[in-house]
């Protein structure tokens, strides 16, 4: 079989005028420019799917704490009138709580313009809000819409392309993606039409090198930074969550049979918290602002 097969490379190549051999070779050099492209692509692809599942782990940790948020904002709201506490009423935290729901209800809905959903885009939002700002120096917390979904992308694309970032176009890639790597198909019959084709594929796959180049450096510091705040943030919504529901239980520590008593008490004008429950609403309203204050 060796003697035919060699036979038949002669042969090729006679009637192709050398054709065959330039497309052997040719085919050759881009395999190996594509193989790189591919470790380029696997390697980034990483990145996105670590930074995903760090980002959806802190998307859990914040909904455990939009759900204790629920109970707690009806401690200082329909539950109770504020003046049957003896502390200042919390306006302040009453309406941070109310820009919490509201944010995290976008954040859940909009999904970052549909890069990322459920708790990843939650986590997402939770995160960049904390840490990140716009090219411009504005906080991202403080944007709203397309220019928040704009801003977030272009923070986990490495920042603005004008600060030397990969822009949202890298923060898509980074959390909706990488674009898949191409593949030449060949439909011709002529041996140098395809040697043609394979070298613009092979200059083309070079062309993207740098890029990919840079948008793997990007991904990589993004991972590690996410990394970092995630696991500070899910310690410190999880620490929150555990602390609240213990105060919640000192404060009603026979649920629903508890809040009917003490409105009893306060409609018969009689002192509606034991003194170990008052302090224990004044730590939870402390405790509360703190939390909050990370994300606004």
């Amino acid at each position: 079989m060796g003697i035919f097969r060699t036979c038949g490379s002669i042969l090729s190549n006679v009637v192709t005028l050398g054709g065959a051999s330039k497309l052997e070779h040719q085919r050759d050099l881009y395999e190996h420019e594509y193989k790189y492209y591919q470790h380029l692509h696997g390697l980034i692809s990483e990145c996105r799917l670590q930074v995903q599942s760090d980002l959806s782990a802190l998307g859990q940790s914040i909904s455990a704490v939009q759900q204790t948020l629920v109970s707690v904002e009806k401690i200082f709201t329909t539950t109770y009138k504020l003046d049957a506490l003896k502390f200042d009423k919390p306006e302040l935290l009453v309406n941070q709580m109310g820009k919490f729901h509201s944010s995290y209800s976008s954040a859940l809905s909009a999904g970052f313009g549909g890069v990322l959903g459920g708790t990843a885009a939650v986590g997402a939002w939770g995160l960049v809000s904390v840490i990140g700002s716009a090219s411009t120096g504005t906080a991202i917390a403080t944007l709203s819409g397309a220019a928040a979904t704009n801003a977030t992308l272009a923070w986990f694309g490495g920042g603005a392309l004008a600060a030397g970032g990969a822009g949202m176009s890298g923060g898509m890639m980074v959390l909706g993606g990488i674009v898949a790597a191409p593949m030449i198909f060949f439909a011709t019959k002529k041996a140098n039409e395809k040697t043609e084709q394979l070298e613009q594929a092979t200059q083309e796959l070079k062309d993207a090198f740098p890029e990919l180049e840079q948008l793997l450096v990007s991904a990589n510091e993004q991972q590690t930074e996410v990394k970092v705040y995630t696991e500070q943030m899910r310690a410190l919504c999880d620490n929150y969550v555990l602390e609240a529901q213990t105060l919640l239980t000192l404060i009603h520590p026979k649920g629903r049979w508890s809040r009917f008593y003490q409105r009893l008490r306060r409609l018969f004008r009689l002192n509606v918290f034991t003194a170990k429950q008052e302090s224990a609403i004044a730590s939870l309203s402390n405790k509360t602002h703190a939390l909050l204050a990370n994300f606004n």
